[in-house]
């Protein structure tokens, strides 16, 4: 067995060095600088910061029904768009693995054009699906099923189908990975004693899958969480997020500080959706 030549700490520093000094430099810094400014305040009627720490914003946030609703609107809908993504992607991705054959590699790799494209340019093609005269409601006129075009566009169900669209392939491929990894002989020992499919899937497959659904369900929660373009875009001003509000006010209004406690907020739903996916990856693995 070749043996691993030793790296002298200082080599090692060298090479960690660049890598550590831009993370300190455009995340740690200006995380830092966030964090204290969202608890500035702004001078009415000016652009001048009042540099005294308060809770003033963190107090607006929570006192203001529109900026909860904003969050509430955000949270539910990075839910549901979670949900979504797992029920389309749990059977797709084990199609992958089980029946794509020399195919998987490709279909792979189209899975995740989208987040290899940015989020831009397929939103803008989904505006020319999705809008009174595009390809689904004139589709669905040609056909007589409609008289009158659906409402795609400027609300939840428009903004839905982007970041399932947009998130899909985080969570078919920690599903993909974590199918590979399930031994086909667990599914037909199951069947060979008498398991029903349904009593497979869910004592046996299930189970075993749980790592990667909670892995791609994390993914694509925070993902739909932050999400900015695809909202603005599809939801045409009309569906409000809190990364809509945040741009807004650091955009528009001009209230910084105000702005970075609205980040703040979302960065700390973050924070809980990480710590309940360990919590629950630390309890599969004392049981799977």
């Amino acid at each position: 067995m070749k043996e691993t030549p030793d790296i002298r700490p200082i080599t090692t520093a060298m090479l960690v060095a660049p890598a550590a000094c831009l993370m300190f430099g455009v995340f740690v810094l200006p995380f830092a600088y966030l964090l204290v400014l969202s608890f500035w305040s702004q001078t009415p009627g000016s652009l001048r910061m009042d540099t005294n720490l308060t809770l003033a914003n963190y107090t607006r946030i929570v006192g203001d029904s529109y900026y909860l609703g904003g969050l509430w609107t955000t949270l539910w809908l990075s839910a549901v768009v979670t949900l979504i993504c797992l029920i389309l992607a749990l059977p797709l991705a084990r199609w992958i693995v089980l029946h794509a054959g020399r195919a998987k590699g490709l279909l792979i790799g189209l899975s995740i054009l989208p987040l290899v494209c940015g989020a831009l340019l397929p939103t803008l093609g989904l505006v020319n699906l999705l809008s009174p005269l595009g390809f689904i409601n004139g589709g669905l006129k040609a056909m007589g099923l409609i008289q009158t075009s659906l409402p795609l566009l400027g609300n939840i169900t428009g903004v839905t189908i982007g970041l399932v669209q947009a998130f899909l392939p985080l969570m078919l491929l920690p599903l993909i990975t974590t199918i590979e990894r399930i031994p086909a002989d667990y599914e037909k020992a199951a069947m060979s004693l008498g398991a029903r499919r349904t009593v497979v899937w869910r004592r046996v497959l299930l189970p075993l899958m749980m790592p990667g659904i909670v892995a791609g369900s994390l993914l694509v929660f925070c993902a739909s969480l932050t999400a900015f373009v695809t909202p603005q875009i599809l939801g045409q001003g009309k569906v409000v997020t809190f990364a809509s509000l945040a741009y807004q006010q650091a955009a528009l209004v001009l209230d910084w500080p105000f702005a970075s406690a609205l980040a703040m907020v979302m960065l700390l739903f973050l924070l809980l959706a990480c710590v309940l996916g360990a919590l629950v990856m630390r309890r599969l693995g004392r049981t799977v």
